[in-house]
């Protein structure tokens, strides 16, 4: 959808361009310069944004707007699992509830600043966040009604179990999702510890001698004892 609106904002500007170009000629060249302008502006404006978009995220343009709409699904799905906050009554409900969104808002906000990382966890996408929020839905209606039925009683039981593992689903996610960013810090940590470790060892004989040196201007340097004449 994002992407047919961008694609149709080319068209657009290239009529736009078109059409003011066209009323500097008369007669049937206009309609040659019209359909000339026009072409060259939608090339010329399609090659700009996609060596942009390609520049900034690595990704096509097609794909850039495909996830776009992605994660605006995802966003409409995370305002669903933020509005079963009042809608569930007991406490473990609730606790599993903020897990929830946390989780699912915090892989959302890495794809959204980087939406190439979209790749490496689609199932989330496609599957697993749908899973969550409907069992969410699911387990916030049963829990906000007087359960007295034995057989709503396990309902709720296995959504609330079911839940559970797929909260564990998420934080693989999560885990997938940042495993490159854990990686880039555990070199960076390392490259800073050699760094400083180095830099103590050019510091420390620097300091030893340093220490020499003071000892040398405070150590005493005899006493003298004068005759009496």
């Amino acid at each position: 959808m994002r992407y047919s609106f961008y694609w149709f904002r080319r068209l657009a500007v290239s009529f736009g361009v078109a059409l003011l170009a066209v009323t500097l000629f008369d007669g049937f060249l206009a309609y040659g310069v019209f359909a000339a302008v026009f072409a060259g502006t939608f090339m010329l404006y399609t090659n700009f944004s996609n060596r942009r978009i390609q520049k900034k995220h690595g990704l096509n343009r097609k794909e850039y707007y495909y996830i776009l709409d992605q994660l605006k699904e995802a966003k409409m799905k995370l305002s669903r699992l933020q509005n079963l906050f009042l809608k569930v009554r007991s406490l473990r409900s609730l606790k599993q509830m903020i897990e929830l969104n946390s989780l699912v808002k915090r892989i959302y906000s890495v794809v959204k600043k980087e939406p190439k990382r979209f790749y490496e966890i689609e199932p989330f996408f496609y599957s697993h966040l749908d899973s969550v929020v409907e069992l969410a839905e699911k387990s916030a209606l049963l829990s906000s009604k007087k359960v007295k039925d034995p057989n709503m009683k396990k309902s709720l039981l296995e959504t609330t179990e079911t839940l559970g593992d797929l909260s564990q689903t998420l934080e693989a996610d999560l885990r997938q999702v940042l495993a490159r960013d854990i990686e880039h810090l555990t070199i960076e940590l390392d490259v800073a510890k050699q760094h400083t470790n180095r830099k103590k060892q050019l510091i420390e004989p620097a300091q030893e001698g340093e220490k020499q040196d003071e000892q040398r201007i405070t150590a005493p340097t005899g006493t003298r004892y004068g005759r009496k004449k």
